[in-house]
């Protein structure tokens, strides 16, 4: 019935021809990618905002001693009265910028957090580390803080796993000292990623899950690279060291394991390609993740 109508609509048909094409050719030459992951940023900040709110009642003008006039007749008890009234006014109004001051401070020390990111290169043959990632992201539940920390673990001991096939590497840490622009810098890095893949072929952030049919590329460009990057956000001003070195790519990957559940606010794995088999040009690695650093 539908080949029928077609044939007496070849226009129509043409259209329906042409998008279909289309679609399977943007579809096999696309660069595929993996995501996983989840986050606490809400909850953190409504702690946050409760501690700061009790904080600031903690002092308050009628903790302050009341001072009365009194009856003096004798003039320099008198004058000495005003004296230590004076005195003490000025403590009056010191003592409280003081104690706000250090709320401050403490609220400020307390709040401040660091995104973490760890990017490892591999050789195209290290097709396991995108199964694994892969399985990983399809089984693992994201919803919760202790579930993503648990994915930070196993994608970080899986990346250790394959430290043969390692072939470049690359850490930063941006330090902030509030949560929302903790969060503000941790979701500027994932864009920075995704948007180095034209399909997002496996999801899973926050228990939401989408997973893409695709068809990797098929052409006669010599591919022969896979890159993972992790970024946690951590509360604590934390440090990771500079990769210069298998060593200290070992060093980086082991110091994410050694992050406990409750200081991490957020964690996202992302590894392209996502599909198995398939692996990037030098020329895709080059424009798309020139930090990585030969080691």
């Amino acid at each position: 019935m539908a080949f029928k109508f077609l044939q007496n609509h070849p226009i129509l048909a043409l259209i329906l021809a042409l998008l279909f094409a289309h679609e399977i050719l943007c579809t096999a030459f696309a660069a595929s990618g993996g995501r996983m992951g989840g986050s606490s940023f809400a909850s953190d900040k409504e702690s946050s905002s409760y501690l700061s709110s009790k904080s600031y009642n903690i002092y308050h003008y009628d903790n302050y001693p009341r001072f009365s006039s009194g009856y003096v007749d004798d003039d320099i008890d008198s004058l000495r009265v005003n004296e230590k009234h004076e005195g003490t006014s000025v403590w009056f109004f010191i003592l409280p910028f003081g104690s706000f001051v250090g709320i401050f401070l403490l609220i400020a020390y307390l709040n401040r957090a660091s995104v973490l990111r760890v990017q490892v290169g591999f050789s195209g043959i290290a097709h396991s580390i995108q199964r694994e990632l892969s399985t990983l992201a399809t089984a693992v539940d994201t919803s919760k803080n202790k579930s993503f920390h648990f994915f930070l673990t196993e994608s970080a001991v899986a990346l250790l796993r394959h430290r043969n096939y390692w072939i470049s590497g690359y850490s930063s840490v941006e330090r902030r000292w509030n949560l929302e622009a903790v969060e503000k810098e941790f979701r500027q890095l994932s864009t920075d990623e995704r948007l180095k893949y034209d399909i997002e072929s496996l999801v899973n952030v926050d228990n939401m899950k989408v997973q893409r049919t695709f068809i990797p590329r098929n052409n006669k460009v010599e591919k022969n690279f896979i890159v993972v990057t992790i970024l946690v956000a951590v509360k604590g001003a934390l440090n990771l060291p500079e990769i210069k070195s298998t060593e200290d790519l070992r060093t980086a990957l082991n110091y994410l394991n050694t992050i406990s559940s409750s200081n991490t606010l957020a964690v996202e794995v992302l590894w392209s390609p996502q599909a198995e088999h398939d692996t990037l040009s030098e020329d895709e690695l080059l424009e798309n993740y020139p930090l990585l650093r030969p080691i």
